[in-house]
């Protein structure tokens, strides 16, 4: 493959991600656990359970929308 064949691949998946408004819950829950956690108000709290809630529902929406563009 050459330069300008690389250069002309665009990867799809960040584009499917920002368009996915299904997961908008599982955002506004992870923010607001970030903004304790940056706050200093979250004490141990990590916020890792709302992220990995977050890209579950991420993937699990993107999935489909994916592997259309890629068959």
């Amino acid at each position: 493959m050459s330069e300008i064949e690389a250069a002309e691949i665009v990867d799809p998946k960040p584009a499917i991600e920002e368009g996915n408004h299904h997961c908008h819950s599982f955002k506004e829950k992870f923010d607001k656990c970030q903004a304790r956690v940056e706050g200093g108000d979250a004490g141990e709290e990590t916020c890792v359970e709302e992220f990995f809630d977050l890209m579950e529902c991420v993937g699990h929406c993107s999935a489909p929308k994916l592997w259309a563009k890629l068959k």
